[in-house]
């Protein structure tokens, strides 16, 4: 096992950053140069793991040695349930950027990172909530997360009839919806307004950090090749953004018939008619033959509108990993659907500040936690709090999948019901 020590990154590293990444992930942007990748990371919260030693055999002298481990975090918000079914952005540090050279797995460094992580954010006190995206479902629930969101992928046909409630179709035809190039500076400020607007009303939203609004979408000519840059659907009602989409299409032909493809990254929309009026839209472009929606909820109304589940080849992935850092602001901080009063006895070996018993109320859907010595209702791993926390993964469905046992009969049941929301929390944004 190699020596390695923790370090802070500057853009001093990114050379080195690079190097990892590209390692790492074997995914080389064509073109990219280290400094490419600087408005990708915020140097605040990024830290390394750097390897201690003389140069291996075969490694070219270097000023500084190699970076054998890395993680950054982005400062971003996350739409929770509030208290009597209204909504509420909570800070949320954004886990990104993790990475372990394929030459040192295996040797604890995730780990290493990973409490190194979560005791800063929870130090810094800016967060009570940690999240990120997997690259691989299996490894983030040692580290007490828990998956609070499903990711749906939803394809509809060209001219795809969209059935919807007279009033809803009423309200899209008032929309307007223009379309403009996403990477310019004009495209990416519009967009920002309406990803920030969307957001707080919409369940299981991710938003991006403001310093980072005009860089997210930004083009690379030679790494696009051929393909368009990235397109913005935008809504709107009597002057006011109501909704957007960012897209791509790509075209295609097949036995001389346009076959061309329309993925769409982001859809957001502040309500319903916004919504149908941006679907429309995506569904009816010239020379295309699909339409793929990407990061939409099982209980989506574009989904019953299109016919059912059947008629948009549905398919679910995993979308966002909540952990809770500090486990009574966090739980202070959401809202509930009803009123519970139970003692829960939490086990957290990462955080252990967050461990041991804690006394939930919960009166007109605002909570109080507080440490207490009485005995537990229901024991519970930290995780499946973490799951539960966006409203949509129930309590309830957890405890059998990542453990935890009832000591008060129900109170599974009370505190499933208390946490859960009206509708399913949507896919949150990659980042």
């Amino acid at each position: 096992m190699s020596q390695t020590r923790l370090i802070d990154l500057t853009p001093a590293d990114l050379p080195r950053i690079k190097e990892l990444e590209d390692t790492v992930w074997f995914e080389v942007l064509p073109g990219g140069t280290p400094e490419d990748l600087s408005p990708d990371i915020d140097f605040r919260h990024a830290r390394a793991l750097e390897r201690v030693g003389d140069p291996l055999p075969g490694e070219a002298p270097q000023d500084r040695p190699p970076l054998v481990g890395i993680y950054g975090a982005f400062d971003m918000t996350v739409t929770v349930p509030g208290p009597e079914g209204t909504l509420r952005s909570l800070p949320m540090d954004g886990l990104t950027w993790v990475g372990v050279h394929p030459d040192h797995r295996r040797q604890g460094l995730l780990t290493r990172l990973m409490t190194d992580h979560l005791h800063r954010a929870h130090d810094r006190g800016e967060a009570a909530l940690a999240g990120l995206h997997a690259s691989e479902a299996a490894i983030y629930g040692r580290f007490g997360y828990g998956c609070s969101s499903v990711d749906v992928k939803l394809t509809l046909g060209r001219g795809t009839e969209l059935t919807a409630p007279p009033a809803v179709v009423e309200g899209a035809d008032g929309v307007q919806v223009h379309m403009v190039t996403a990477p310019t500076a004009e495209g990416m400020a519009a967009l920002h307004e309406a990803h920030l607007a969307t957001a707080r009303a919409t369940l299981g939203a991710v938003t991006r950090p403001d310093a980072m609004s005009g860089t997210w979408w930004r083009d690379h000519p030679k790494a696009r090749g051929t393909k368009e840059p990235r397109r913005l659907l935008l809504s709107s009602r009597d002057g006011q953004t109501t909704g957007y989409a960012v897209l791509r299409r790509e075209s295609k032909w097949e036995e001389e018939l346009p076959a061309g493809e329309v993925s769409v990254v982001e859809l957001g929309a502040v309500d319903h008619a916004s919504l149908l009026a941006l679907v429309r839209r995506l569904v009816d472009f010239d020379l295309t033959s699909k339409t793929t929606l990407w990061a939409r909820t099982v209980d989506d109304p574009v989904i019953w509108w299109a016919g059912g589940p059947r008629s948009v080849g549905i398919r679910a992935y995993d979308s966002l990993w909540l952990r809770l850092v500090d486990l009574p602001r966090a739980l202070t901080e959401r809202g509930y659907a009803a009123p519970c009063d139970l003692v829960l006895d939490v086990t957290d070996d990462l955080c252990p500040w967050n461990a041991g018993r804690w006394r939930l109320t919960v009166a007109d859907g605002r909570a109080t936690c507080e440490r207490t010595d009485e005995e537990a209702d229901l024991c519970v791993p930290t995780a499946v709090l973490a799951a539960a926390y966006g409203g949509g993964r129930t309590v309830a469905s957890q405890v059998p999948a990542l453990g935890g046992s009832e000591r008060t009969p129900g109170a599974i049941r009370r505190l499933s019901r208390a946490m859960r929301a009206d509708t399913e929390p949507y896919g949150a944004i990659g980042f």
